[in-house]
């Protein structure tokens, strides 16, 4: 540019002026250094607008976060449970370090609050073990003079006596069983509460465990003039496993009730098979009746704790309202629910779906004892030593074991159960749990350390399954739970005693 205008304005003879020609490379450096500072001016200037841009875009994303942030702040207090006003002044977007005093504070109060629902939790425990122990301790004030009541029946049932004697102690018996039925109610019931029910896996012959408890309610069906039908697919194997003690407890639960509440009707006991797998079979097991039926508003009420349709079926057929509520409790345990169909007036069905593994006939747990009767001479000889504190068990144990020819030997506490013992000297124990001076676990642990081989069957008033695993952990070979049927004494006596 320079160039041209110095061609336009000056001549030759001009320019080979040595003042001119400085002057013009003054101008020309001054062009020069122009053009380069106009381009760095330029280059800073398009710089400065790009970080401009990528900074006021982080600002706008800081601020946008702050924002969200202080959001969720002010959710999280509302989400606590809020303890005494909060104004809205205290929770103003644009004070952070009011909402963070705020949060803190709400903090402390949920801190507050866990700490109250963890004492809480505590007292329930507490609670919950004492209702525990207490039901252990009046089921064994219960049992153990039941269990003389049920003896002693037993006992004069097996001698000759009048018919109005005979009709007597018949209805003492049956009252008996009522009794320890509505007390087995009563701790089975705590223990699915607590838990502490876990279902066995054994082979059983399940046509048999129906038919047993269809025979087990026949005598009352007949009292109240009804009959009792069985049904049984024929696709039903013989074998299947499972808990035959839990699901019979269920069946006949069912079975009971559909007796208790029928009067000249009938009770249908059905079994049938819906689907069949080569290693499992389903199952449907219903019980219907033609008793009194259940209103639609009454059908859910039946399976609540200690609930009977009114009050008035309490009254007339008695009941602590707890049968169904641990068919229920059980039937889950098992998978399965329980269902109901009822009209009031034509009767009741109730039925539950089963899932059962096959068993084979070669898993069958056979018992040797199990074909043994009461023959009075299968036990004459045998040596034991019954150790129970209470006076009344002792003459009813000592009268059953008599009968039996069976050679019998006292001891009224654990300490004098040891005092007396000396391996070889007895065939088999009958232990008590609760005794004074010296416990039943406390005299089988020292019993073990002089003789390992010797059996040793626990006799308790206690059903608590803690009990039996301690029974077991300290060496005891059985266990009984008073009141016991004196025939399963002898058949664990049979199977255990040592000749």
């Amino acid at each position: 540019m320079l160039t041209k205008q110095i061609s336009k304005f000056l001549n030759e003879e001009t320019l080979h002026q040595t003042d001119l020609q400085k002057f013009i490379k003054v101008v020309n450096d001054s062009y020069l250094n122009f053009e380069r500072d106009k381009e760095l001016f330029e280059h800073s200037s398009k710089l400065n607008e790009k970080e401009y841009a990528t900074i006021n875009q982080k600002l706008t994303e800081e601020i946008a976060q702050r924002k969200l942030s202080v959001e969720k702040l002010i959710e999280a207090i509302y989400s606590l449970e809020i303890k005494g006003d909060i104004s809205d002044k205290s929770l103003d977007p644009n004070n952070l370090i009011g909402l963070v005093d705020v949060l803190q504070i709400q903090i402390d109060n949920r801190k507050e609050i866990e700490d109250q629902l963890r004492a809480a939790k505590e007292v329930a425990e507490h609670a919950t073990q004492a209702k525990s122990e207490f039901l252990s301790m009046m089921s064994h004030e219960i049992r153990t003079p039941l269990n003389a009541i049920v003896g002693l029946t037993y006992l004069m049932q097996q001698e000759e006596v009048s018919e109005k004697m005979a009709e007597n102690l018949r209805i003492l018996q049956f009252s008996s069983d009522n009794l320890h039925l509505l007390i087995n109610d009563i701790l089975d019931f705590s223990k699915i509460e607590a838990g502490k029910i876990e279902l066995e896996k054994v082979p059983f012959d399940i046509k048999q465990l129906i038919s047993n408890i269809k025979k087990a309610n026949q005598v009352k069906a007949e009292e109240k003039e009804n009959k009792i039908k069985l049904m049984i697919d024929d696709e039903v194997p013989q074998m299947v496993m499972g808990d035959v003690l839990r699901l019979g407890q269920v069946i006949s639960n069912l079975v009971s009730n559909a007796v208790k509440f029928t009067r000249k009707g009938s009770i249908a006991i059905e079994l049938s098979v819906q689907k069949k797998t080569d290693t499992k079979v389903f199952l449907e097991i219903s019980v219907a009746d033609t008793g009194i039926g259940i209103p639609k508003d009454k059908q859910g009420m039946i399976f609540d704790h200690f609930t009977q349709a009114n009050s008035q079926t309490t009254r007339e057929f008695g009941g602590t309202g707890l049968g169904l509520v641990i068919t229920k409790k059980l039937l889950e345990l098992f998978g399965s629910e329980i269902k109901l169909e009822s009209e009031p007036g034509k009767g009741s069905k109730f039925y539950f779906d089963l899932e059962l593994e096959l068993g084979g006939e070669q898993q069958l747990r056979k018992e040797d004892t199990s074909n043994h009767i009461l023959n009075e001479h299968t036990l004459k000889g045998l040596r034991i030593l019954l150790v129970e504190d209470y006076p009344m068990n002792v003459k009813v144990a000592c009268r059953f074991l008599e009968r039996w020819n069976v050679e019998v030997d006292v001891a009224e506490n654990g300490q004098i159960a040891l005092d007396k013992f000396t391996p070889q000297k007895y065939d088999l124990i009958l232990m008590d749990i609760q005794m004074p001076v010296m416990d039943g676990y406390e005299t089988t642990r020292n019993i073990r350390l002089l003789d390992t081989e010797i059996p040793i069957i626990a006799l308790t008033a206690s059903s608590s399954l803690s009990n039996q695993d301690i029974a077991f952990q300290v060496g005891m070979n059985d266990f009984l739970t008073k009141p016991f049927n004196p025939k399963e004494l002898f058949q664990k006596i049979v199977r255990h005693g040592r000749r």
